[in-house]
């Protein structure tokens, strides 16, 4: 949770540039659209020893120290937190001219009117549209602790210009929800050398003195909150990896220069373009991978350098199939494009926006003049993600679908959680809160989830409802995700144990369950709740909404709700409130008893979709499992029948984790080994992240479907806590048809080592709990043993 704090940033002024940097490029501050703008101090240091700087900026910014990248930010906030980060730089000083280079882009969020315009921002900037600012704060000291340069803006002698060389461009098929975006550059006009000269190119004049830099204990003037209100970075910074492209991809096209990779091999070769060519070159980064590729060349006036993004080769005519991701020879790359027109002096293009791809291609078209290509690279960039939890099995496809749903996981995490880093790079609450167990199972990691939480609750609209997705410039609302909500703050607590934070959204929590209440009808139901009535991509609904929701009562969105008010009666309990728990408890029943009631068909042993709806879906039956309205031998039949029926609809991965919960619960979880092929069916594609959903992927990199990181560690491995913050554990592995597995679990009380095998008859299980932490062991489907003091165990028995 976010912390009141004093701004490292007070004292220092936010700047802008002045009208005169405007009319330089023949422009005017009023205009209304997004701009890239570039700001430069130029300090002289004698032995520099230290310097804490801390930046932020208005709406993004790109920081170079004497040419080097140091990092991109500020964090994702909204209207009430604009973050600022703070990072020791002393590495990239170096004794006489230092040269501090941002790269900011202004967004206007109130152009935001139409998803198809290419020149709109991001959805994923909710900051206000000031106009383009940016605050820095340091003090330089030497090895004597004395200070000797001052780096506040307000204060030291910044430069601005306006750019006019960058516009940004998307097109409707890849970026119409515009979490990312490409750009075109007429790089004559980028000013030379300006992030490490002392003497760049273009024109450069004083930055003027903007509003002071004041954070939430600042005093404001008149008690106005600030346009921008800084608030510390709560979470990591986003690491940055140098990498290359590891292979060059076969290329189909006729009638091009092809490009050879063996030419570009050493880190100073270059290969040239003649004049009047097309050339073209594809490379592999050996995985899909999020970070800021660079491409340095020389020459080339009046070229065309086009650089395309893609996650996989897509066969032609079947751009829907689960083919071969790396199939050169049969597919064709599709994806958004940086175009990119050099200058003719030796340069680096570096697009301004992280890019996710696997694949590139680059095409040159030449001019009258030849273009140098060097060597391209990248720096990969994403949250710092501590794996702490392996696994290990003979069973190979263990091992690679570990592997793959933990790059997975790690690449839809940034400064949020992402549905996708390709496309909408959103964070969504139902997503979110399987990424957020998904971390958990590999690493215990609690800051993305605790920023996301807060995102969440500061989502939240008058009329009492969450938005699906934040933070974001444009509102979108879906009702259940609201709910899931409520069960990611369950997790959180038994993860933590962390009574504070449960109280501090208890009021969040309140809020939604009576916006529910409110909608139901005289059938004792919530029905036609409106807005995006989404549960799940199923084929046979459309949007994923339940066809039932068009005609009365959805008996899906009846029993999550039902299930959140019992997740809310719990986190009352817990914090004090038990009155308030009881109420939700009842209330719940309520929803149970008329679902039973209008709902329930005895012929087909299922749940209908909604009363008198005959339509039956294996959401349904899952969440009358998780909602405790069918036990024991009922919820067997009913989990059955949904694996088995004819008709019934299925699953994708989006849902596939409850799914999973309803199996455990009903005493089927053997029968989640059919479900495991749909991953495992998807290896000999040569995958290296998973897909949205296992039929028609739409992203390659959907951190829904990293389930087995929570499978393989709390089921296979069987390691779960008993009781909230880990104080007590279980320890029950259910082994599917697997001859053996071991690993390391990662829990807040300690590491929990676990390794079972079979043999014949006997089962065998040993490993080794935390000294101090009480647990239980149970193997065999009925064998049990306590160990009050946690240490090493080591059973075995024969199977039933």
């Amino acid at each position: 949770m976010i912390n009141p704090e004093v701004c490292h940033l007070s004292g220092a002024y936010w700047i802008k540039p002045s009208r005169e940097a405007y009319e330089q490029k023949g422009l005017t501050p009023e205009l209304k659209e997004n701009r890239f703008i570039y700001y430069r101090l130029v300090v002289h240091l004698d032995e520099p020893e230290s310097l804490e700087l801390s930046i932020s900026a208005n709406s993004r910014y790109r920081l170079w120290i004497n040419g080097r990248p140091v990092l991109s930010g500020p964090c994702r906030g909204d209207r009430w937190r604009h973050y600022y980060e703070t990072i020791d730089v002393a590495p990239y000083l170096k004794a006489g001219l230092n040269i501090f280079a941002v790269q900011v882009w202004s967004l206007n969020t109130y152009m935001i009117n139409d998803p198809k315009r290419s020149e709109q921002p991001l959805f994923t900037i909710a900051s206000l549209p000031v106009g383009p600012r940016l605050a820095v704060s340091g003090l330089c000291k030497n090895r004597e602790g004395e200070v000797t340069a001052n780096l506040d803006t307000g204060v030291a002698e910044w430069l601005v210009s306006v750019d006019d060389a960058i516009t940004v461009h998307s097109d409707e098929e890849y970026t119409i929800f515009m979490g990312a975006f490409a750009e075109r550059v007429q790089a004559a006009r980028i000013p030379e050398q300006w992030k490490s000269s002392p003497n760049p190119g273009g024109n450069w004049s004083p930055a003027e003195v903007a509003e002071p830099c004041l954070g939430r204990d600042d005093a404001y003037p008149l008690f106005i909150v600030p346009q921008l209100p800084l608030v510390r970075r709560p979470i990591p910074l986003l690491y940055e990896k140098h990498r290359e492209f590891v292979r060059e991809m076969p290329i189909q096209q006729t009638g091009v220069f092809a490009l050879s990779f063996d030419q570009l091999a050493d880190r100073n070769g270059t290969v040239e373009v003649p004049p009047y060519t097309t050339a073209v070159i594809e490379l592999d980064a050996g995985e899909l991978t999020t970070g800021y590729p660079a491409y340095p060349m020389d020459q080339g006036g009046g070229a065309c350098v086009t650089i395309r993004y893609a996650e996989r080769y897509f066969q032609p005519g079947h751009e829907k199939a689960n083919t071969v991701r790396d199939d050169a020879v049969n597919g064709m790359l599709k994806g958004y494009a940086d175009v990119y027109y050099p200058s003719g002096r030796s340069e680096i293009y570096e697009p301004f926006w992280l890019r996710a791809f696997r694949f590139i291609q680059i095409e040159v078209r030449t001019a009258d003049q030849p273009l140098l290509l060097q060597r391209p690279w990248f720096r990969e960039s994403a949250y710092p993600l501590e794996a702490k939890s392996f696994v290990s099995s003979p069973t190979a496809w263990i091992d690679s679908l570990w592997r793959i749903s933990l790059r997975t996981l790690q690449l839809c995490m940034h400064e949020t959680y992402e549905d996708c880093p390709y496309y909408e790079q959103m964070q969504f609450i139902m997503d979110t809160r399987l990424q957020a167990l998904f971390t958990y199972s590999v690493g215990g990691d609690t800051g993305l989830v605790q920023k996301a939480l807060e995102d969440f609750h500061s989502s939240l609209l008058p009329e009492g409802i969450t938005q699906d997705r934040f933070p974001s410039a444009v509102g979108q609302i879906i009702p259940s995700f609201s709910l899931h909500f409520i069960f990611m703050l369950r997790d959180y607590y038994w993860q933590t144990g962390d009574h504070r934070l449960v109280r501090r959204y208890r009021p969040t929590v309140d809020t939604i369950l009576e916006w529910f209440d409110r909608r139901i009808g005289v059938s004792g139901l919530i029905e036609r709740i409106g807005y995006w009535e989404y549960i799940d991509w199923v084929p046979e609904w459309q949007e994923g909404e339940p066809s039932a929701c068009k005609t009365g009562p959805s008996t899906i969105h009846n029993l999550i709700y039902a299930a959140a008010l019992q997740a809310g009666a719990e986190l009352n309990a817990a914090t004090g409130r038990s009155q308030v728990g009881e109420e939700y408890k009842d209330r719940s029943d309520i929803i149970l008893e008329a679902v039973e009631r209008l709902c329930w068909s005895e012929e087909k042993g299922m749940y209908r979709e909604g009363p008198q709806f005959e339509q039956y879906s294996q959401h349904a039956q899952l969440w009358a499992v998780l909602a405790g309205l069918c036990e024991e031998e009922r919820a067997k039949r009913v989990m059955t029948a949904a694996l088995d029926e004819p008709g019934v609809l299925k699953c994708s991965f989006s849902m596939s984790f409850f799914l999973f919960r309803a199996l455990e619960r009903a005493g089927l979880y053997h029968r989640t080994i059919e479900l495991f092929k749909l991953w495992s069916d998807l290896l000999p594609l040569n995958i290296t992240t998973l897909p949205e959903t296992p039929w028609e992927p739409r992203s390659d990199c959907h951190a829904w479907s990293a389930l087995p990181l929570y499978e393989f560690t709390h089921c296979l491995l069987g390691v779960r806590a008993a009781k909230p913050g880990w104080t007590e554990l279980v320890i029950e592995p259910d082994p599917l048809n697997l001859e053996a597995m071991s690993g390391e679990v990662y829990t807040p009380t300690g590491v929990v080592s676990v390794a079972w095998s079979r043999s014949g008859d006997t089962f065998s299980i040993w490993g080794k709990v935390p000294a101090g932490i009480p647990f239980t062991v149970r193997w065999s489907g009925r064998i049990e043993r306590y160990y009050p003091k946690g240490g090493n165990f080591s059973e075995s028995a024969f199977l039933s």
